[in-house]
């Protein structure tokens, strides 16, 4: 055994190597960007973004410009425990809506993929069909279109599963995915759902119904994944120069509806920068409609008001989508069941050193019920899930329970406060006003909580009361309760649309089936903000626009 004072070198020494690489990501001088030129500028470096300018400069040879509002990643990035603490950190864009939710979205490199759970879930394919129904575009959106790029990006260490999945998954991608044994609870929690005929499926979303494991994106040494480090980070390709904390706060049109550069901020100084040839809006699906409004892009009667001058009248902002979620906590009975997930001396050793411990752990467990699948024109995909993970709540340890509808009726928009770019959005929402919403709501609760307070679990857990929700004499089924639940607990796990796709501005689309916005030229837009139908699962879905995207500008469509 190493001695103590030899141990914290070691960890220093690796915890430094981790910093000198988020550190070094920006590779341009500011000082000598004024006025340059660069084939492509692409806005926002997070889960899409980064892909979209690693694989233009690297493919095509072009000048990339990548701006991200955000800056670099840090150690706590890294620790897969570490996640609530990033995400309540100046890494989040922290927005809020209407109905006082607050909504994840990363504003550091690699965006939300730095800030997430990391769970990897590509959705069904009956997802991707009813993506291309809602389209019109099914030679663009199916699950045999969409698996290439989501095989792209993959370097799957869980051996096993891509000898057993030929064409499903592979080894070699930037992005790693990798599987882990699940802790003594969330064992028991399998056993219990097994127990109520929930079959274990697999972990990728091919078919959804039953009980799966999720895979994550965390390394081989139990460090975070995100597109930041497995694209930007230890570059080499000169032609991509890397800008943060740079905030784009307009799109420059010349007279004829050509996107020719964008104004940005950084340290109260303002900048312009131009394009050869195109500009690539991948901010996300909150900062992109917020950023084409700002530049002219988006419906007339709205941007009127604040005095922006119409370029094209499209709806964006509108077809704001999100799955519906409830937060449910239960108290484990034995502490020492599960490891805290602390930042003591011995918790960094095994996880710097051996790549062992409960930092480096951040499993996710998700059921999907037949029970409730979306429609009969599309049995495999479920419109009920319900999520568990286990983490810190003060200082216990508890099993975090989503109740998840994934695909509710309920839609929001997007919209601006003011002409001035430094202020945020006003993301509009009406989370329970339709009634098949909160029916199916309460339908996914009462298939889900029986599973959670069945005679197996009560030996290692109790629920938690929720304040001022009261059960029935006792009952935790009756509607008077789960109603009180849904006012109190209801979330948004993650944002989806605003700048959808489509065949026509005519029915509401924002962007072609080549990512090409609508009534105006050079300006794609390739993130979650175009997806039209909602999933709380975006990380794999956005790094997988973000190839297909790329895809679609380097064969030049």
């Amino acid at each position: 055994m190493k001695s103590l004072f030899s141990l914290s070198l070691l960890i220093s020494a690796i915890i430094y190597k981790r910093q000198y690489d988020h550190q070094n990501v920006e590779n341009i001088n500011i000082d000598n960007i004024y006025g340059q030129k660069f084939d492509y500028i692409v806005v926002g470096a997070g889960a899409a973004g980064a892909i979209v300018a690693y694989r233009l400069a690297d493919e095509t040879g072009a000048t990339v410009l990548l701006l991200e509002a955000g800056g670099q990643q840090n150690f706590n990035n890294d620790i897969p425990a570490f996640q609530d603490k990033v995400e309540n950190s100046v890494q989040n864009w922290n927005y809020t809506s209407t109905e006082n939710d607050q909504i994840a979205a990363g504003r550091v490199f690699g965006g939300s993929s730095a800030i997430n759970s990391m769970n990897y879930y590509r959705e069904s394919p009956d997802y991707y069909r009813l993506w291309a129904d809602i389209t019109g575009l099914s030679n663009v959106w199916s699950y045999d279109n969409v698996l290439p790029y989501f095989l792209k990006s993959e370097n799957n260490l869980d051996q096993k599963l891509v000898t057993n999945s030929p064409g499903y998954h592979r080894r070699g991608g930037r992005v790693t995915v990798t599987s882990s044994q699940p802790n003594a609870m969330m064992k028991q929690l399998l056993i219990s759902a097994q127990l109520f005929g929930h079959k274990l499926t697999f972990s990728d979303g091919r078919k959804p119904m039953g009980t799966a494991v999720l895979q994550n994106t965390i390394d081989a040494n139990r460090s975070r994944v995100s597109t930041g480090t497995a694209f930007l980070e230890n570059n080499c390709l000169k032609n991509l120069n890397i800008l943060g904390n740079s905030l784009v706060t307009k799109i420059i049109f010349n007279k004829r509806k050509q996107a020719i550069g964008v104004e940005f901020y950084r340290s109260d100084r303002k900048y312009r920068v131009f394009a050869n040839k195109e500009i690539i809006l991948s901010a996300g699906s909150i900062g992109s409609p917020k950023l084409l409004m700002m530049s002219g892009v988006g419906p007339r009667d709205h941007l009127k008001q604040f005095g922006i001058s119409v370029i094209t009248d499209v709806k964006v902002g509108h077809n704001f989508v999100h799955s519906l979620g409830i937060i449910m906590t239960f108290d484990i009975i034995n502490q020492s069941m599960v490891m805290a997930p602390t930042n003591t001396f011995n918790n960094f050793v095994d996880y710097y050193i051996r790549h062992t411990g409960p930092l480096g752990y951040n499993q996710s467990t998700i059921i999907c019920f037949p029970e409730l699948a979306y429609s009969r024109t599309y049995p495999e995909l479920s419109n009920g899930c319900v999520m568990a993970r286990t983490g810190l709540l003060g200082n216990r340890i508890v099993l975090f329970f989503i109740v998840i509808l994934k695909h509710p009726k309920t839609s929001g928009r997007i919209e601006l406060t003011s002409g001035n770019p430094f202020t945020s959005p006003i993301v509009k929402i009406c989370k329970l006003c339709h009634k098949s919403d909160i029916d199916k709501l309460i339908k996914v609760i009462k298939l889900a909580l029986p599973i959670f307070t069945s005679s197996h679990m009560k030996k290692y857990i109790k629920i938690n009361a929720i304040a001022d929700c009261y059960p029935c004499n006792g009952n935790y089924f009756c509607y008077q309760y789960i109603r009180c639940i849904l006012q109190k607990r209801t979330i948004l796990p993650v944002p989806m649309g605003g700048c959808r796709m489509g065949v026509s501005p005519d029915n509401g689309a924002v962007v072609d089936k080549n990512f090409k916005v609508f009534g105006v030229h050079g300006l794609r837009v390739i993130d979650s903000s175009i997806i039209p139908v909602p999933s709380e699962q975006g990380n794999a879905i956005s790094m997988m626009i973000g190839e297909y995207g790329a895809d679609t500008v380097i064969k030049n469509k």
